[in-house]
């Protein structure tokens, strides 16, 4: 590893040095010889616009070349790199050069293609340069290499930390240079995005015919979210494919416009041919009135059908484009064809019959493999038809109204080009309706250091908030929550089975002697109450703990013993209950409150925490011990604990699984506990203070945050080293916002997709920033205060996701294998406390309970045009795709690389629960709070995916 370390350690040098040399030569080779010639092929305004602030990032990059050599020179004795990167790149003059050069780019990128067209001379001059160079780089691949410095530092880092033994002096430090490298990319991606955004936007507007559009495009709270090309296709009364065109729609934030593109050349007064693009505009309709028809709802033909039923021929012949997808014009044609000759070999099969003579290769068993061949081919055609469905995009749009005044409307259909870009525009579409909600309108008071308002797109945005309670049960108030991953099924028509699968949420609410049980269901990401009864004392905490995988195995296998009183057969939830006993609980389908287990804790100790971890139940009791259970043979919990561990006698309020040890939280402490041994490994102080109990624990990377019962103070603890890293004081924010200087304390804490999201005693809701690697998560900005809050303390934040099928591991071996699909299909993951759970370039859950979240974090990079997959070489050594003067040849190629990253795309939604008493606004004036405004009830947020 030493020697790695050093190889390592030299690519950074050599990388480094070419970077250097690089900027150089912008400046050299081309600022200098364009600023002193005469006459000037450049204005001064146009030169310092092109070569903004490289000057500024040379200077950052040679200050850290000194530091580097100097490191590089002593690390015999001083084998660290990691401080160097974190002394160089924390600065903010570093952010601040490369943000405006990133938001400049595209502005200098333009200036260089204009005055290549109007200015042959110009055109020489890069053609020489770039000639004589030995590289042949162009000015535009020098000019792109300031951004994608910071995502090749950033896989340079990676593999020095993979070679990086834990207790090594550099591994902290390594992981504190990823955590900066990835917020500056973090925040440079952002800016180049909105610079992107806003050139991109001009184009449009300035490429439109219409004067009203420009108008409307040139606002400056309207934003581009996508670009798409599609095709459109028209059908007639009586579904037959009638043309189909090119067109290309473009989604803002509120509006959708779909155009017709049309290439024109031009002569230049010097002779040299340009083309442009213009767009005819078919028509445009505000985002929030299109509606997307799916398919499935009755036919059984949507996007994620699990058990798609073949078709009738009658369905196919007698299909209206209202009803029934049609396909492509050539396979309906095909499929019409083969159904005609079925039917002309039905003939000859009864004309055969009446044949008086026997004649060879003439006879029935012959006519009958003719009309089996034909069938087989039906089938196939129609899959082939089935499979061009999951690209097609069928919109209900307003359209003017009529004579009486009514509003009308009118259908366009679409095809994409792979069922994953038709699955990412609808996202798209159902993440910018729900923004344009009332209740998202005003969602979040969040402002940052610069004093800019953080971007729209970035708020978690409310989906709904309702009661989870029985009917006349106010006095019943919500404690805790677990999360069932297990896709929940309403019923067994062939609809449901079209719908996105997600898991379903437990929900334990208390009055002041027993507990309530309501079970929450996401069918295509709307919650709904499918259950709700009564436990005979108050509910605490609890987990979800999965089926097994080896009884999944036998579960497969015919005639194998049917298990369903068996907990390790099927997926369960265990309840801790203040009475002290356990309740294992039957969780999935069609389970209706069937309890498995029901056993008491050592001297019947109130139990306030739980975690599971493969074979073992660990219990935290009132009195400061872990009780540890196994199972038995038969799959059950053994009622009396395998070892009873004791840390204290204040209580283990918290447990959460983090590689082979458990972390529990026992008064002001944290112990280390071995999950082979159950020893404690080790122990710490979470807080100097006397009398600061530990109440909840939220893991990301390398990092653990903590959250005491009193005060408004989040600790950030090295998982590693266990030193203390960042203090996090939330009353900052909540005060910002809220009149007067209430106390403010922790009550719920949850690590989510770049978010630390915190619920406090006041029921409002801080989100706070946090980077997505595997660095630290220390909190980079000021971040967010929700309006939307509850009437008395957030209880639990539960995150729910459905994540592309292709991204698991492991499909679920209770799906048929005849119903694994090739394409993406949305499918929930819920990343639970346990080792193993290696995760890469996916949304995954972060947590299960509000005491008992964590992450495992090794994901790339969270960026979209700053960053590189783990799978891409250095970007030290691409070839240069394009130069300058290539690109006058296509004056779209921003908006073409555009939509084919979108086809790179893979659909994903994210769901935060909150769970507290009632709603509120908090930017309302409320008026006398009802009583049905202090029911249990939940928030459910979706939370913005911008870069997957």
């Amino acid at each position: 590893q030493q020697v790695v370390r050093r190889y390592i350690l030299g690519s950074v040098v050599d990388s480094e040095k070419n970077y250097v040399d690089a900027l150089k030569r912008i400046l050299e080779q081309y600022e200098k010889p364009l600023s002193e010639m005469e006459p000037k092929l450049l204005s001064e305004r146009k030169l310092k616009m092109v070569f903004y602030r490289v000057k500024e990032i040379l200077q950052c990059h040679s200050m850290f070349q000194i530091a580097l050599a100097s490191r590089v020179s002593e690390w015999d004795s001083v084998e660290m790199i990691g401080d160097v990167f974190v002394a160089s790149f924390s600065k903010s003059m570093v952010l601040d050069a490369y943000s405006e050069y990133v938001n400049n780019f595209s502005t200098a990128v333009g200036i260089l293609k204009k005055t290549c067209a109007t200015k042959p001379a110009f055109l020489d001059f890069l053609k020489q340069c770039q000639e004589s160079s030995p590289d042949r780089i162009t000015l535009y691949g020098l000019m792109m290499k300031p951004i994608q410095r910071f995502p090749q530092f950033i896989l340079l880092l990676q593999d020095m930390l993979k070679n990086t033994n834990k207790g090594h002096p550099d591994r902290l430090p390594l992981q504190m240079a990823l955590t900066e490298l990835e917020t500056l990319a973090e925040k440079l991606n952002e800016r180049k995005r909105d610079a992107d955004q806003r050139c991109e936007i001009k184009q449009i507007a300035k490429a439109m015919n219409e004067r009203y559009l420009n108008k409307l495009l040139s606002s400056g709270n309207r934003y581009l979210i996508r670009t798409d090309d599609m095709i459109e296709t028209v059908y007639n009364d009586k579904g037959e494919i009638v043309k189909t065109k090119e067109r290309r729609l473009f989604m803002l934030n509120d509006v959708l416009m779909c155009a017709t593109v049309n290439v024109r050349s031009s002569y230049e007064s010097s002779g040299i041919v340009t083309t442009g693009q213009r767009y005819l505009l078919k028509w445009s309709v505000p985002l929030g009135q299109v509606e997307v028809i799916e398919y499935g709802s009755s036919e059984g033909q949507g996007e994620n059908c699990r058990f798609p039923p073949p078709h009738s021929t009658e369905s196919i012949i007698n299909s209206k484009p209202n009803k029934l997808y049609m396909g492509p014009g050539q396979l309906y044609h095909d499929l019409q064809n083969l159904l005609h000759d079925l039917n002309v070999v039905g003939q000859i099969s009864q004309l055969i019959v009446s044949l008086k003579g026997n004649y060879q290769n003439l006879n029935q068993s012959v006519a009958h493999d003719w009309t089996s061949g034909l069938q087989k081919l039906i089938l196939k055609k129609e899959d082939e038809i089935r499979a061009a469905d999951r690209c097609r995009i069928q919109l209900q749009l307003p359209g003017k109204q009529d004579k009486s005044g009514r509003p009308t409307f009118f259908t366009a259909v679409f095809n994409t080009f792979t069922p994953a870009i038709k699955q990412s525009w609808i996202n798209n579409l159902q993440m910018a309706k729900l923004a344009l909600a009332e209740d998202n309108l005003l969602g979040w008071f969040c402002v940052e250091e610069d004093g800019n308002q953080i971007k729209k797109e970035k708020h978690p945005l409310l989906v709904r908030h309702m009661p989870v309670m029985m009917a006349k049960q106010q006095e019943f108030k919500i404690e805790c929550a677990a999360y069932n991953p297990e896709p929940y099924l309403s019923g067994d028509t062939e609809s449901d089975f079209c719908s996105m699968e997600h898991g379903f949420l437990w929900i334990g609410s208390c009055t002041n002697q027993m507990g309530q049980i309501a079970i929450l269901s996401f069918q295509n990401s709307s919650p709904k109450v499918i259950e709700c009864f009564n436990v005979e004392s108050r509910i605490l905490c609890m987990v979800y703990i999965p089926e097994e995988e080896k009884s999944k195995q036998l579960n497969t296998v015919p005639g194998s013993e049917n298990g369903l009183t068996k907990a390790s057969n099927v997926p369960t939830i265990c309840l801790g209950m203040e009475e002290g006993s356990i309740s294992i609980y039957k969780s999935c389908q069609g389970s209706k409150k069937i309890r498995l287990q029901h056993f008491f804790a050592p001297e019947k100790s109130t139990v306030m925490s739980l975690t599971y971890m493969s074979q073992y139940l660990f219990a935290g009791l009132v009195n400061g011990n872990i009780a540890v259970y196994t199972k038995a043979e038969d799959g059950a919990w053994n009622t009396e604990p395998q070892k009873i561990v004791k840390l204290g006698v204040l209580p283990v309020r918290s447990l959460l699984v983090m590689e082979d040890t458990i972390w529990a939280a026992c008064g002001g402490q944290i112990f280390l506990i071995s999950t082979v041994t159950h020893a404690i490994e080790s122990q710490f102080e979470a807080h100097q203070e006397e009398g600061m109990v530990i109440s909840h624990m939220a893991v990301a990377g390398v990092g653990i945050w903590i959250a005491f019962t009193s005060g408004s103070t989040l600790r950030l603890f090295h998982t590693e080293t266990l030193k203390h890293l960042q203090d996090i004081n939330i009353a900052t924010p909540v005060h910002n916002m809220l009149p007067g200087q209430q106390r403010v304390s922790v009550t719920s804490l949850l690590v989510c997709h770049g978010l630390l999201l915190i619920g406090t005693n006041l029921g409002i809701i801080v989100a706070l920033p946090v980077p997505r690697l595997q660095g630290i998560p220390k909190v980079t900005g000021r971040g967010m205060v929700s309006y939307h809050a509850h009437n008395g303390p957030v209880k639990f934040l539960v995150m729910a996701a459905g994540v592309s099928k292709k991204n698991k591991h492991k499909s679920r071996s209770s799906r048929p294998p005849s119903s694994e699909s090739k394409e993406e299909e949305q499918k929930p993951v819920l990343h639970n406390e346990r080792p193993g759970s290696s995760l890469s370039n996916a949304a995954v859950w972060l947590g299960g309970s509000a005491g008992s979240i964590t992450q495992k974090s090794d994901l790339s990079s969270s960026s979209g045009s700053l960053t590189l997959s783990h799978g891409s070489s250095s970007l030290e050594h691409r070839p240069e795709d394009s130069n300058i003067y290539e690109l006058l040849k296509d004056q779209n190629i921003s908006l073409r690389s555009k939509r084919q990253r979108s086809k790179k795309m893979r659909a994903s939604s994210v769901l935060v629960i909150s769970g507290g008493q009632g709603h509120r606004r908090v930017n309302k004036k409320t008026k006398q709070q009802r009583q049905d405004e202090l029911v249990s009830s939940v928030m459910v947020w979706q939370i913005p995916l911008l870069n997957i």
